[in-house]
């Protein structure tokens, strides 16, 4: 592992959030460049209090292989780090180690997200939140998340992005993010896969799952797995939760704020999204 004084406390980038905007993507398109140093796991939720599936290390330096020869950054993308309230200090804590990260953040349409989340979540053991859940909405409160790092860093380094963009030209935005952590951009990727997108049950062993029925798939021959698996995402695409009109006008009026907020101190419009 890297000794704690190699990694020079203004070399470290960090995907902050916000869950299901497209967080893994971007990080694996960042992963390709040589002077990227990428954690042992994308989400080691090192500053998270609450998140479970971090990595204990004695020092945050320990989670990268890092070669000041080769790597200008680190790269962390703990979605962890902006749930506030449920994850509370996580900034200061950051600041609080000495380290000066680049930080970036990703947001996306409120609805969509909370959408997203709710069902890519709904059948994770000890899951038990419903869709207008106070955790969901204020993971969406994105000027809330952002205002606990801008009490402890500059706002110039913390980049805002769009998944729209993320989404539509992703080339466009890797470029951007280059450009903000001072790199060239000649080791972008060549191809843009999308990653860790909600599957919506479509998934085989989901419905298998919900029926207590999962471990039948060790003892399937693979040809019937895969007919098993399309006659599964054909049924279970009806049971996509979505926000219903009462649900929506309950989560804009909790989020009008914070999006005014958004506007007026980050620049960023969320007109697009309704408010």
């Amino acid at each position: 592992m890297s000794d704690a004084q190699t990694i020079p406390v203004d070399a470290h980038a960090m995907i902050i959030g916000a869950m299901k905007c497209g967080t893994t993507s971007l990080y694996d398109y960042l992963c390709c460049h040589p002077q990227i140093c990428p954690a042992t796991m994308k989400e080691p939720e090192y500053f998270s209090e609450h998140q479970g599936h971090g990595l204990d290390v004695a020092n945050y330096n320990d989670l990268f292989q890092f070669d000041c020869l080769k790597h200008r950054y680190t790269l962390d993308g703990s979605t962890g780090y902006t749930k506030f309230p449920s994850e509370q200090n996580v900034a200061k804590r950051i600041f609080d180690s000495g380290i000066r990260p680049k930080l970036i953040y990703l947001m996306r349409n409120p609805f969509d997200r909370i959408e997203s989340h709710f069902n890519f979540k709904a059948d994770a053991k000890n899951w038990s939140l419903e869709l207008l859940d106070e955790h969901l909405i204020m993971t969406c409160d994105y000027f809330l998340q952002l205002e606990q790092y801008r009490q402890h860093f500059q706002i110039d380094n913390i980049l805002l992005l769009d998944f729209d963009d993320l989404k539509n030209k992703p080339a466009d935005v890797v470029g951007r993010t280059f450009d903000f952590l001072g790199i060239d951009r000649s080791h972008s990727p060549t191809v843009y896969d999308v990653k860790n997108q909600t599957n919506y049950r479509s998934n085989l062993e989901r419905t298998l799952r919900k029926i207590g029925a999962e471990k039948l798939l060790r003892f399937l021959p693979r040809s019937i797995k895969v007919s098993l698996t399309s006659i599964a995402g054909r049924l279970s695409k009806i049971e996509k939760r979505r926000l219903t009109k009462d649900e929506r006008n309950v989560v804009f009026k909790r989020l009008e704020v914070g999006m005014k907020g958004l506007n007026d101190t980050y620049g960023f419009n969320p007109e697009k999204w309704g408010f």
